[in-house]
């Protein structure tokens, strides 16, 4: 299911290089969280920590980008 999703956000933003496709993009990872939750039996504080561990991820990714875009290493 994540490959599958991923395949089908990856295609879709290429597709669509657009304020639209970024927010659908958006929505899918949504989506996808609170159909887990909603599978899972999950606790809502589960559900919290998921999303916001899925957004530290990508913060301190996109913070290693930055930081290392000016300084590419040997």
């Amino acid at each position: 299911m994540i490959f599958a999703t991923a395949l089908a956000t990856g295609i879709f933003t290429a597709m669509l290089r657009s304020a639209f496709a970024v927010i659908s993009v958006a929505f899918m990872i949504g989506l996808i969280f609170v159909a887990a939750f909603l599978i899972s039996g999950a606790s809502i504080l589960g559900l919290i920590l998921s999303v916001l561990g899925f957004n530290a991820g990508l913060a301190t990714f996109a913070l290693g980008v930055f930081l290392t875009s000016g300084n590419p290493t040997p």
